[in-house]
């Protein structure tokens, strides 16, 4: 079982990584063809462990928490694959969205909008064990 400090930390972290510009952003993951998914993957699963807290987030918290992880599945599936480039993450508007999104998430819940720790990045979503 996870700890919440723990889930917390990794939960920080993941929006930090979507609030960052995008060259911060590429800069946090290993090289792959797969840096961008990985970012919103990481995302999802530690909002999906923390929400399971049902009493975690406040109203307006979770209002914007959910408001970020629809706009990140409005883009997602294979017709959608466009905006998972590095390219696209660098220009598309809707990238901006996710990270003024992430930014105001990052505000609500009490946490500096600031680049996460480099450090941590090496450990991907898919190496932590469950």
């Amino acid at each position: 079982m996870r700890s919440v400090d723990f889930s917390l930390e990794r939960f920080k972290w993941s929006l930090q990584a979507l609030a960052a510009p995008a060259d911060v952003q590429l800069d946090l993951y290993p090289d792959s063809d797969w840096k961008v998914d990985d970012m919103a993957i990481e995302f999802e699963e530690w909002y999906e462990t923390i929400k399971r807290r049902q009493t975690f987030f406040s109203a307006k918290q979770a209002a914007v928490l959910r408001k970020l992880n629809q706009t990140l599945d409005d883009i997602s599936g294979p017709e959608n694959a466009y905006y998972w480039m590095e390219e696209t993450l660098r220009v598309d508007p809707v990238w901006e969205k996710i990270r003024s999104l992430a930014k105001e998430a990052l505000g609500v819940l009490g946490w500096p909008v600031e680049a996460p720790p480099k450090e941590r990045s090496d450990i991907l979503i898919s190496q932590v064990v469950r």
